[in-house]
């Protein structure tokens, strides 16, 4: 196929493409990265128009201007990735910086060597560049769960491959001339792959969009949306694989209260309760061991479930738990002073089945009211309870 007839489809797509993904993030949570993505295609497939209108093999040092927008979109891709992986997309200040950099050195190249340096620069800078990208995704892959996986897996294979042919395509530009970038078998395989290469990852990054749309759908329906802890569906379902589990292991319930809540929410209003929740929360969730699970089950009540603890780890546990609640200083907009909470703790006994859980649950809640009782700020486990009662 011509070469020309090849960019203009590549072209086509990468403006399409972006135009998709401004559409697709105008119903997206701000910064989720597809803004950049979409600026970043239409960059792209705008350069390779005005690269192919005002000639491929033409010396001026206009032409700084189409190679460093194609530069511009490829890092404007990276801080895309990095914005959707929600590791920040950088620095404006580097990235212009960086733009800036390469408009310089490509004038010098090209006035050094001419056609030759201009696209023996551009491709080893665009080279660099996608292998960023493909160092992004898969560095990301471990952090963000078995669903980002698959897509992420396919981006990185993608750009590896179209790093590795823009870098080699610099090098045979440098060996056969300017000629190379349109002539002979090597630019026949680059432009067929790189089309290839624009669809799959069209393709692929909507698919990395409705994985993620679908996860938060997901968190929707099994986390509280103030703590980010697990609701009550969430709860059940934990639960629920916990006793389906081929190896079973006992759980200990503890209920966790925040005392005089009602004081936090009439003294300084419900956005400062609403604070104090998700620094709570944010400790409990600090403190718990890796094989245990929290659950927001009330206003000011949350649930833990301790997994395979014996009374004494429980105990343990729920001491560490208290203790953390009552050396928070949470800072509030409006009060001078940090504000200061306590929580009652009540532990049931070990369970083993779906049926003890109910159990276990109730005689939390009633070893918390034991709490209460005793004066708050204090933890009291259901099998010391039943000594007393006897």
């Amino acid at each position: 196929m011509d070469p020309n007839t090849v960019i203009i489809i590549l072209a086509t797509n990468l403006i399409c493409s972006g135009g998709l993904y401004h559409l697709i993030g105008r119903g997206m949570p701000p910064r989720s990265g597809l803004g950049l993505w979409a600026l970043g295609g239409v960059l792209f497939g705008s350069a390779y128009i005005g690269r192919l209108l005002a000639g491929r093999h033409v010396a001026s040092q206009w032409m700084v201007l189409p190679d460093t927008t194609m530069v511009l979109a490829a890092l404007l891709f990276v801080a895309g990735l990095r914005q959707f992986l929600s590791r920040g997309p950088g620095r404006w200040q580097v990235l212009a910086a960086a733009v800036l950099a390469y408009a310089l050195v490509q004038v010098v190249a090209q006035q050094a060597w001419g056609l030759v340096g201009r696209y023996m620069l551009l491709n080893l800078t665009l080279g660099l560049i996608y292998g960023a990208l493909t160092f992004e995704s898969l560095r990301a892959r471990p952090q963000q769960g078995a669903a980002l996986g698959p897509p992420l897996l396919v981006l990185s294979a993608v750009m590896g491959l179209l790093s590795a042919s823009t870098a080699a395509r610099g090098f045979v530009i440098a060996v056969h001339g300017p000629q190379a970038v349109s002539q002979g078998l090597y630019a026949q395989i680059y432009y067929a792959y790189a089309s290839l290469a624009a669809v799959l990852l069209g393709l692929n990054l909507v698919w990395m969009v409705f994985v993620r749309l679908n996860t938060q759908l997901s968190e929707l329906a099994s986390r509280d949306a103030l703590t980010r802890l697990l609701n009550r569906n969430g709860l059940e379902e934990v639960v629920a694989r916990h006793f389906a589990g081929r190896e079973l292991k006992p759980l200990t319930v503890m209920q966790v209260d925040v005392d005089h809540f009602k004081r936090v929410n009439d003294h300084h209003g419900h956005a400062a309760g609403d604070r104090v929740l998700r620094a709570i929360a944010a400790t409990l969730a600090a403190n718990v061991r890796g094989s245990d699970f929290i659950a927001r089950v009330g206003g000011e009540e949350f649930l833990v479930g301790c997994v395979a603890a014996d009374d004494g780890v429980a105990l343990a546990l729920a001491e560490r738990l208290r203790a953390g609640v009552r050396q928070l200083d949470i800072a509030v907009p409006g009060v001078r002073l940090p504000v200061h909470c306590t929580v009652s703790i009540g532990i049931s006994r070990r369970c083993s089945t779906r049926d003890g859980w109910d159990q276990a649950w109730s005689e939390a809640d009633r070893a918390l009211y034991a709490a209460k009782a005793a004066g708050r700020d204090c933890v009291v486990a259901a099998g010391s309870l039943q000594a007393d009662l006897r």
